[in-house]
Order: C-alpha cells, then sequence, then structure tokens
C-alpha cells in the first residue's frame, strides 16, 4: 500500500526518521542555474599598488580572481555548483536573526545619518523569509543550506551564525541536511556591553554551529592555540569555575598554547573596534573570523560567505591568503564590501550580477504576472497591449516594458525589447524596473540607438508595493522618475588626462526625508564612490563580456577619510582615441554611468 499526503487523504505522510516539519514543508528544492555577468573588474587597489604586483594569483594556472556577487543568493548558490560544487573547504554564513530590520541600515549625508529604507527586492526577499513566521523562515534556510552541501568539498566545514531565538530550531535543521554524525561544536560567542536590565537576564551571546560535510574536516590545531599563564586561566574563569572548583596548580600547559573552548569570551562585537567599523549595521568582527578561518581552512583554500553584508569574511580571507566568493541581496552591502576590500590593497576581484533570470518562475505563478503588469501599467497612465513578447502596454505614441518586482532589469531584457521594437518600426520605448543591473544605465541609451529606438529607463517608486487596487486617489500621486544624472568635465594636457565630477543629481527626492532635503549643501553629498575605465573596450585583454567596466582609479569616503576627492588624472603611454567610461555610485549603493571619449596627442 502506498501511503500518500495529507492533500490527497487527509492523513499525515509516514514518518521514517527524525526531522523538523512546518507547514507546507517542501524537502525538493528548486534548482535554477544562471549565467554570472561579470560588470566590473577591480585593477588597482587604493593601496597605489602598480597593476602587475596586483595580477599575483593563489591559483597555480594563474586565472583565479575573487567574486564579489550581488543577487538572491539561493540563485547564486544554485549557478555556483556547477563550477564549484564539492571545491568550497569553508562556508561562514551569518543569516538575518529575524529582527525586523535585516535590510535597512543608516547612511550620512553630510554632517547628518538617515534611515535607508528597503528596496523592491528587499522588501520581497524580506516577505519571502519572514512572512509566515517561522515555517518561511525555516523553509528559506532548508533550500540555501541543502545547496550549501553541495558546494562544500569533503572536508570542509560550514559555520552557522545564529541567536538563541532561532538557533535551536536551525541545529534541528542542520542535522537533517547534514546529518547528526557531522556535528562538530556549539560556539557560544559571548560578549558584553550595555545592559538594559528588565525582568529577564540580559542576552549576551550569539550560538554558531560547526558542521562538517564528511567524517573528515579541515581542523587547525596549532594555528589557533593561545598563550597562556596560570594567571590568566583564573582570570578568565574564576567566574565560572569558583573557589574550590579546580586545583589551577595541577594544570599540564603546553608550550604551544590552549585551543580555545567552544565558549568564546575574548572577542567582541565589531562595535568595539573602532578602526575597523565600516557602519554596517549587523558586522561581525574580523578577530572572529580570524579564529573561524583559519582553524578550518588553508592558504589558498576557498571560503565562501553567501549573506556576505559588510564584507568582513572576504576581507579576512584575503589577509590570510585565502580565495573567496561573497554574495549578498543588498545594494549597500556589496557597496560597503567592494570599499572594504579595495582599501585593504587586495589583489583583483570582479564584481558580477547574475545573468538573464528564468521567467518560468512567473508562469508557475498563473495570471498574477499579468495582474501585476496591468497594475504597473495603469499607474504609469498606460494601456495594456497584446500580440507582443516583452512590449506590454502602450502610451502615447511609444510601447512601455514593465520590469519583474523579483529581479533586475538586465542589458538582455532591454535588448532583446529593443529588437522587438525594431522589427515592429516602434521609435519609442520606456523600461519601468524596480532595480537595475549594476553597471546599466547610461550606455542603455546608446544601445538603444543601435534599434533606432528612443529609450527612456524610469524608476518604478518603492510606495507601490503598499497600494492597493482600490487605491485611485493614491494612484494619481505616483510619479516614475528617470534614473539619475551625473556630469563629468576632461581636460586633456599631453598624455595626461584630468577627469573631474561636476554635478550629480538624484531625480527622486522622495529617496529622501523631507526633514533632511533643504539641508543638503551640496550635490557631492550623495556621491559615495566613483570610479574610472580610462580604456573601456578596449583592453588589450577581453573579458568574457567586453562591456566589462574594469575599475582602474577610484575615490571614496570613509569613516577615517569622509572628504570626497572630486578628481582624477591618468597618463596614458601613447597617443590616441579613449573611451572613458565613469561610474559613480550613490551614498544608497545605485550605480550611475558616464561614457566621454577623449583625444590624446
Amino acid at each position: 500500500m502506498v501511503k500518500k499526503d495529507k492533500s490527497e487523504t487527509g492523513f499525515e505522510p509516514a514518518v521514517d526518521k527524525t526531522e523538523l516539519v512546518w507547514p507546507g514543508k517542501r524537502r525538493e528544492v528548486e534548482r535554477v542555474e544562471l549565467p554570472f555577468q561579470t560588470v566590473e573588474t577591480v585593477n588597482e587597489s587604493r593601496s597605489g599598488a602598480s597593476a602587475g604586483d596586483l595580477l599575483r594569483s593563489l591559483d597555480s594556472n594563474g586565472d583565479w580572481k575573487n567574486r564579489l556577487i550581488w543577487g538572491d543568493n539561493l540563485l547564486v548558490i544554485g549557478s555556483l555548483l556547477k563550477e564549484f560544487s564539492g571545491k568550497v573547504n569553508l562556508i561562514y554564513i551569518d543569516p538575518p536573526f529575524a529582527t525586523g530590520d535585516d535590510f535597512s541600515f543608516e547612511v550620512r549625508i553630510g554632517d547628518q545619518n538617515i534611515n535607508k529604507e528597503p528596496s523592491a527586492l528587499e522588501m520581497k526577499a524580506y516577505r519571502d523569509t519572514w512572512g509566515k513566521g517561522m515555517q518561511s523562515y525555516l523553509q528559506m534556510m532548508y533550500d540555501r543550506l541543502v545547496l550549501m552541501k553541495e558546494l562544500l568539498a569533503d572536508d570542509g566545514t560550514i559555520y552557522l551564525h545564529l541567536d538563541p531565538k532561532v538557533s535551536h530550531y536551525l541545529k534541528t535543521l542542520m542535522d537533517e541536511v547534514f546529518g547528526k554524525e557531522n556535528f562538530r561544536n556549539e560556539i557560544i560567542w559571548c560578549y558584553f556591553g550595555p545592559s538594559h536590565v528588565g525582568q529577564d537576564f540580559p542576552n549576551k551571546h550569539d550560538v554558531i554551529f560547526r558542521y562538517s560535510k564528511t567524517e573528515k574536516s579541515t581542523f587547525n590545531f596549532d594555528s589557533i592555540r593561545i598563550p597562556y599563564s596560570p594567571g590568566s586561566v583564573d582570570r578568565a574563569n574564576r567566574n565560572v569555575i569558583g573557589a574550590g572548583g579546580m586545583d589551577f596548580d595541577k594544570i599540564q600547559l603546553n608550550e604551544k598554547g590552549k585551543v580555545p573552548e567552544d565558549w568564546w569570551v575574548g572577542i567582541q562585537q565589531a562595535t568595539k573596534y573602532p578602526g575597523e567599523r565600516v557602519g554596517y549595521p549587523t558586522q561581525k568582527p574580523i578577530k572572529l573570523l580570524e579564529r573561524i578561518i583559519t582553524a578550518s581552512s588553508n592558504k589558498g583554500d576557498i571560503v565562501a560567505d553567501l549573506f556576505c553584508g559588510s564584507g568582513t569574511t572576504g576581507a579576512v580571507a584575503e589577509k590570510l591568503d585565502r580565495r573567496w566568493i561573497m554574495a549578498d541581496l543588498g545594494r549597500f552591502a556589496i557597496h560597503t564590501t567592494r570599499k572594504r576590500i579595495l582599501d585593504m590593497g587586495a589583489r583583483p576581484f570582479i564584481v558580477q550580477n547574475l545573468g538573464k533570470y528564468e521567467r518560468h518562475l512567473w508562469a508557475a505563478a498563473g495570471g498574477k504576472y499579468q495582474d501585476y503588469v496591468r497594475f504597473i501599467l495603469e499607474l504609469y497612465h498606460a494601456t495594456p497591449a497584446t500580440g507582443f513578447a516583452l512590449l506590454h502596454g502602450t502610451k502615447g505614441d511609444g510601447f512601455v516594458h514593465v520590469g519583474a518586482v523579483d529581479a533586475p532589469v538586465t542589458l538582455s531584457d532591454i535588448q532583446e525589447a529593443l529588437r522587438e521594437c525594431q522589427a515592429n518600426s516602434i521609435k519609442k520605448l520606456d523600461v519601468l524596473g524596480w532595480e537595475w543591473e549594476m553597471g546599466l544605465h547610461d550606455l542603455v541609451k546608446d544601445e538603444a540607438e543601435k534599434y533606432g529606438v528612443k529609450l527612456a529607463t524610469l524608476q518604478i517608486p518603492r510606495e507601490v508595493m503598499e497600494l492597493h487596487i482600490g487605491d485611485r486617489d493614491v494612484k494619481d500621486e505616483i510619479r516614475f522618475y528617470e534614473l539619475a544624472y551625473v556630469a563629468v568635465d576632461t581636460k586633456v594636457s599631453g598624455k595626461k588626462v584630468k577627469v573631474e565630477l561636476t554635478n550629480f543629481m538624484l531625480p527622486n527626492p522622495d529617496l529622501l526625508p523631507a526633514e533632511v532635503q533643504g539641508k543638503i549643501s551640496s550635490w557631492s553629498d550623495f556621491i559615495d564612490y566613483w570610479a574610472v575605465d580610462w580604456m573601456f573596450n578596449q583592453h588589450e585583454e577581453k573579458t568574457e563580456e567586453d562591456d566589462t567596466f574594469h575599475n582602474m582609479s577610484q575615490r571614496y569616503r570613509t569613516r577615517k577619510s569622509p572628504k570626497l576627492d572630486l578628481m582624477v588624472d591618468n597618463d596614458y603611454e601613447k597617443p590616441g582615441r579613449y573611451n572613458v567610461l565613469v561610474k559613480v555610485i550613490d551614498i544608497f549603493g545605485n550605480d550611475t554611468t558616464k561614457l566621454l571619449i577623449v583625444e590624446v596627442k
């Protein structure tokens, strides 16, 4: 007799093992493999090392570059498997803790701090994670842990960093995915700080689970030993052991030191180390990652962090001569990490997007996608169109393409829509999007000219996410804005070219609170970072995509150096006509580009 699921018979499915269950649990993990698009190669660090020095690699074949990837990490992990299945030596992840502010952060404008609300993609991710409470969070983690296990090498290790609100659930889940026989440690990371004393004991620890993929795993005992004396042991333990609990005179000291136990008290939160703070709310301390990476990997190993946040894992891996792969859904996280890696004088690395997203995910939702498109077209005061694949509506004498709610608009998306315009003698196209592929903005207008189409790229306002179909009054107030604008000036003297930013405009003032808008003293306050490719699409060594931005010079703000230099120069080796591409990243992590042509005589 075949036992069926409750949904078919009204009876619970047969239970043949101990596992954590929740309503609607899916055991089959969807695997979507998407191409990676390299949008930036960082060739020069802030340290000013020569390009030759920076091209050194840990890989014997010399072609490895560390990778920083923007996108949904479920899709990122699935797409990494083709190349990295069974090759990643260490995974450290610090997923959301259900705090309610997983995707919000503070940004500084001039002399003020403002709170940046989540983007549309981040809001959707938050709802997908916590929309059904613990059951949706557990499904989110289950799917990713299953795929991460496949990434790990046979001697690989995963560290899962949690807080006590969810750790007990995830311990059971880790036993199911990795096997309880591969459980190695429950590490208690204790820290100190101000306590708000109420009716409970103050919460002053996180939980870190360490699992191996198989019975063998890398663990470097000697590398993590801590020198100590009987007196230091006494001081560290007197509150735990108490009088008469242990005779310290009888401890047999090892001259190499002592391996840390599974409770760590000597490492404080990142807020206690002012020199390493980068302004990211959930930043973890360098010392914590140094211990983990030193213990469970060797030089040249691949270390991955798929919820990378401020990039501490990659920064430490870089320092300890490990290779790294990091990913995050937040643009601000990717931008913060890029600056952090640059600031430490790192080897070249690449910034990637996921390429074309699979639209079959929408088809599976039945008519919901069409409802969404009609809703956006109505807000834009456009009329739905039929008979086209990517042209969703008409407005005036042009057509409209509506970008997905769960993916950024890519160059590939726009090219396909432009081809459809060309085939139908359409001369005007408006593309509406929530998020935009990194490095897309300015150059896509040049791309449209090749098809004989006048293109406008407009931001779908964030407040649309909160609207209901019946909100007619609110709909009339919704405005769609063109993307950001940057003005650049160039000066050529002999073989030296100077590039200077002269203006920058955020098109949507609603990004800023009303009380802040009137206090901005300069347009440059909106810029956090900018970089220049002095030979865009003219480099001798072509990458997979000829239009990759090579970051050859950059200027940016840090907490130590908040002032932004608005000029940078370059000495060309020989005369010629050069494409100079300038990329500006605003304080929210969004990027805008500007292409210049200079003649060096």
